[in-house]
């Protein structure tokens, strides 16, 4: 037989306005804004909130045709309003939908940030997003801005940043009007300015309001309210603004990351002022973070009181699923465990949530417990042959493809143990399976053991604080460092291999961790709870008398002490 280049069967580009692509042996559709070969690329196809996914073209024919049936929330000139919100609540604009957003994990969209759809009483959470612009064929001749912008990449770099400027500013976002326009640049100016008297150095501001990104600022121009920005301050300081963190370190993002904090002298950046600067001006109203370690952290890094008073803590919450593990299976029957890497799925994240480590404790664990059955949902990077022998076997599955809502709560709920031995919290995760009834063994990583307590709600597994994460409490940094990610740890492998032994020989005792952890979800960590919190300091953050709610305020509004104490940070860093 003859094998060599195989004709490519012609595939729709579009269906209804919907863009198609073909990949991972399944259909996505997004609607007619997204280029799906651009979500492809970027890696939003398979977290994107829009997107459809079948096994057939026809299938997702079928899911179009019933998206197009159902009617759509009418369109107005304020942005739309997020589910559940109040048309009585005073406004506040949710900013994740910024493209900058989606050049830094797409964070914006990171589950997360969920609570936003059912804001606190007294608030209602907008978007004021353009309107969709129907994507051209990709057949279509370019442009004149398109040839303009090809030809501006053969400029010399400053001429062609000053001339993409000029074109941003004057041709970018038809629907901003000009003096929201030149507002704008009156903002950055001021920003800019402000910056430099406080003795940064011309270059690093360059860079920073460059990082700032300005089309994303452009369309975000014409709102004159308090905006609600995810992680990461991308602004000007145009608008009076709040932040939601988990740690310190993306404060300074894209310039100082994750994972490599280990050895960062902070105060030397040529970034550190600035951000200083930042988080200390009138427009910054509050930094909200739902872990206690980063309340401590922050006023500490930066040493101010004009910070520390704008730093607010509660604990975040989660809905509580219908659906539950409750471990009645009986002697003999399949005992799942399940893995998740993080919400982007970036394969190497498989590594900072210790794939490896449950790789090899999976290894020990099935000759042990034939019964044990392991799901992993991610994405894998390139493994060495040992560990694709394990992954060969029949007792491990590998979802690597997108899951609607259906899918994962069916995941969670059908499943016993839940294997997290990150690096750190992974906040979202770690509280979803709490709330489906699953016996959680966690590592000792930064932030988890304020969630996740021993012998309590869960198991923890030692040998990640010190080595991957830990609180520098005098520097005030949550310090990371990824390397040792990268290799199992024989202490973490052993700590795995302990907690689940325990937990497939004592079903007892994964009831009761199970049942402990969803009973906190219900009681601690929940929706209403973190809102109370949520609206104690936006309350505070936007000078708004408390509306009375007949509802006590959460005891664990504001600074506490650190969630660390008495560990002493490590030497030499």
């Amino acid at each position: 037989m003859h094998l060599g280049l195989r004709p490519r069967v012609p595939f729709p580009a579009t269906y209804r306005d919907w863009g198609l692509v073909r990949t991972h042996g399944r259909v996505f559709a997004l609607p007619a804004q997204v280029d799906p070969l651009d979500a492809l690329r970027s890696g939003r196809l398979f977290s994107h909130p829009d997107a459809l996914s079948a096994a057939t073209l026809d299938e997702v024919k079928a899911l179009i045709d019933g998206s197009e049936a159902r009617p759509r929330e009418p369109a107005n000139d304020a942005g739309r309003e997020s589910t559940g919100a109040s048309r009585d609540g005073a406004p506040i604009e949710f900013a994740g939908w910024l493209p900058v957003y989606e050049w830094s994990g797409n964070c914006g969209s990171h589950p997360q940030f969920n609570h936003t759809a059912e804001p606190p009483p007294g608030y209602r959470f907008t978007c004021s997003a353009p309107a969709p612009v129907p994507v051209k064929p990709r057949d279509a001749p370019p442009s004149p801005w398109h040839k303009l912008k090809l030809v501006l990449l053969r400029l010399p770099a400053t001429a062609a940043s000053l001339t993409r400027f000029a074109v941003t500013l004057f041709r970018d976002a038809p629907h901003v009007r000009m003096r929201d326009r030149l507002r704008l640049l009156g903002a950055l100016v001021r920003f800019a300015g402000s910056l430099l008297l406080r003795g940064a150095g011309p270059g690093a501001v360059g860079r920073f309001v460059h990082s700032r990104h300005f089309r994303s600022q452009l369309l975000l121009a014409p709102h004159r309210g308090p905006v609600f920005l995810t992680s990461m301050p991308y602004t000007f300081g145009q608008n009076p603004w709040v932040i939601e963190i988990e740690d310190p370190t993306t404060l300074f993002y894209p310039f100082v990351q994750n994972g490599g904090t280990g050895g960062l002298r902070i105060a030397e950046s040529p970034y550190f002022p600035i951000v200083k600067a930042l988080l200390e001006s009138d427009q910054c109203k509050g930094i909200v973070t739902h872990v206690r370690s980063t309340a401590d952290l922050v006023p500490t890094l930066f040493g101010s009181d004009v910070i520390r008073r704008k730093v607010f803590y509660t604990p975040l919450g989660v809905k509580v699923p219908s659906r539950r593990q409750r471990h009645r299976d009986r002697d003999g029957d399949e005992i799942h465990l399940l893995f998740i890497n993080s919400w982007c799925q970036v394969p190497e994240n498989f590594y900072v949530r210790g794939g490896l480590d449950v790789l090899e404790a999976f290894a020990v664990l099935r000759e042990r417990y034939p019964q044990l059955r392991l799901t992993l949902r991610t994405a894998l990077p390139d493994l060495d042959a040992h560990y694709h022998r394990i992954l060969e076997g029949a007792d491990v599955r590998v979802i690597n493809r997108f899951l609607s809502a259906e899918e994962m709560s069916a995941l969670h709920a059908d499943s016993h143990i839940f294997l997290l031995p990150a690096a750190r919290i992974h906040i979202v995760s770690l509280l979803q399976a709490m709330s489906y009834g699953l016996a959680v063994v966690g590592s000792d990583g930064w932030g988890m053991e304020e969630y996740l307590h021993h012998e309590h709600n869960g198991l923890v597994v030692k040998g990640r604080y010190g080595k991957a994460s830990w609180a520098d409490e005098t520097a005030g940094l949550l310090r990371e460092d990824y390397e040792p990610m990268y290799t199992p740890d024989p202490e973490v492998v052993a700590g795995l291999v302990e907690a689940v032994s325990r937990l497939v020989e004592d079903r007892e005792l994964r009831r009761r961790l199970g049942g402990a952890a969803r009973r906190d979800v219900e009681t601690t960590y929940n929706l209403e709870r973190w809102n109370a919190g949520l609206k104690a300091a936006l309350d505070k953050a936007l000078e708004r008398p408390s509306l009375a709610s007949g509802r006590r305020e959460p005891a664990d509004v504001g600074v506490h002490q650190p969630a660390h104490a008495g560990r002493s940070p490590m030497e030499g860093v």
